[in-house]
């Protein structure tokens, strides 16, 4: 997951935006991005995904907004997990 930037130019600007949408609405709840909170979120995010009908994209397909959703979360978590 933390190749995608590499597999796919250009996502590095869309995970950008991702992260910070996930700060901003965490921070409307009243949240830190901690990892207990990111964690949360990304569990209620693919649950919702899942219930939608939502399945990771094939090997060479475009990336949707799910994916680099998830991924955003996933790469936020990444430092969480050592502070």
């Amino acid at each position: 997951m933390l190749e995608l930037p590499a597999e796919h130019p250009g996502v590095g600007a869309l995970l950008d935006q991702h992260v910070a949408a996930v700060r901003h609405a965490l921070r409307s709840i009243g949240e830190q991005a901690g990892h207990t909170a990111l964690l949360s979120y990304l569990i209620g995010f693919w649950d919702g995904a899942h219930e939608k009908g939502w399945r990771v994209p094939e090997p060479g397909h475009p990336l949707d907004f799910a994916t680099l959703r998830m991924s955003a979360v996933c790469l936020m978590l990444a430092p969480a997990q050592t502070a």
